[in-house]
């Protein structure tokens, strides 16, 4: 016990320098990676960037596997109720968990397990979100071969410890600024995915914007977030996300059905994030807990402390303390100061 902690103490210590850092993402999953393989025992790895407000995933990035899964990947998680999703493991108030713990050390109750692990000689996976002060960031699969067993409670233990860093890291890249100058692809942009998600027509704009988001990994032609928002087209999901360029441009992705069949081709349509579509960003970026969220928005949208105080069931003292926490967190002085910076503030990520 006193040597697993020993290690435990010694891979944390290891993980914060290459956070403090602040490598651009791709640098950082893979130190990070590099960091946690012996104490974590998991032989690949998947990692992605997040729509930081709904959880969407909108990067992947992996050494060790084969990025045309992905696309099964997102399907199994948009078709079927399975356990250890990422979205499960965010509503059971952890950061991450093991399909043989939830599943009582019988992980062939779970579909992913069945149709995508097994098949590919795993025999276990350790799902981790990178969630942190409000924000969404990002998350990891981790995959175990299958004659090396289970993933164990003290290798859980370290993932979640190790969760939580990351993700403060991931929002510490994320840094309010004036708007950049950069100049965005040429929007709206349109893509086409046929019935299997390959990508199968593009305009001027969507070549631009492809280019940008990938940087030359891409599933059946289609980067990460098309893929994501089809396929919840295709299960009668809200299908947009938030996806930040190399520029620091927040774009959205927004997927349709153009022969209404979920089994028919889908367009997806790029445009440039509009400000209301950024705030909620903004907020998480900042640190803003929930309720500070909640005030900033109601605040936003002009409404009075006795209005707030009466749509959110709190008192107008109570309203008047989260504002002030508020302004401290965002630099701000005033509602209308708040706003100007929310709207204006660029959300760029350190490269």
């Amino acid at each position: 016990m006193v040597a697993r902690r020993d290690v435990e103490r010694r891979t944390v210590g290891e993980l914060d320098e290459v956070l403090r850092a602040g490598p651009p993402t791709e640098d950082l999953f893979r130190e990070s990676g590099r960091v946690l393989t012996a104490a974590l025992g998991f032989d690949a790895v998947c990692w992605h960037l997040n729509d930081p407000v709904t959880g969407l995933v909108s990067t992947v990035q992996s050494d060790e596997l084969d990025l045309r899964g992905f696309a099964l990947a997102i399907e199994l998680a948009t078709a079927f109720d399975d356990v250890t999703t990422f979205d499960k493991i965010r509503g059971s108030g952890e950061l991450a968990d093991t399909i043989s713990r939830a599943t009582g050390g019988r992980p062939q109750v779970s579909v992913r397990y069945r149709e995508q692990l097994r098949p590919l000689g795993y025999g276990d996976e350790l799902r981790a979100n990178f969630d942190a002060q409000g924000g969404l960031w990002g998350c990891a699969a981790f995959m175990r071969d299958e004659g090396r067993g289970h993933f164990r409670p003290e290798e859980l233990r370290l993932a979640r410890v190790a969760a939580r860093r990351i993700g403060v890291a991931l929002r510490d890249l994320h840094v309010p600024d004036e708007r950049s100058g950069a100049e965005p692809a040429t929007l709206p942009a349109v893509a086409v995915l046929g019935p299997d998600n390959a990508l199968v027509a593009v305009d001027e704009g969507a070549e631009s914007v492809i280019a940008d988001l990938t940087a030359g990994a891409t599933v059946r032609g289609a980067p990460a977030p098309f893929l994501v928002v089809a396929h919840r087209a295709r299960q009668g999901l809200p299908a947009k996300t938030r996806v930040r360029t190399s520029t620091g441009t927040w774009l959205v992705a927004h997927a349709s059905l153009l022969e209404r069949r979920a089994d028919g081709p889908v367009a997806v349509v790029v445009t440039e994030a509009t400000p209301a579509e950024l705030v909620p960003v903004a907020l998480v970026s900042y640190g803003l807990t929930t309720r500070e969220q909640e005030v900033a928005l109601h605040a936003v949208r002009g409404h009075t402390t006795a209005r707030i105080a009466r749509l959110l069931g709190m008192a107008q003292v109570t309203v008047q303390d989260h504002l002030k926490s508020i302004f401290d967190k965002t630099g701000t002085r005033s509602r209308r100061e708040l706003v100007a910076h929310l709207i204006t503030a660029n959300l760029t990520q350190n490269r």
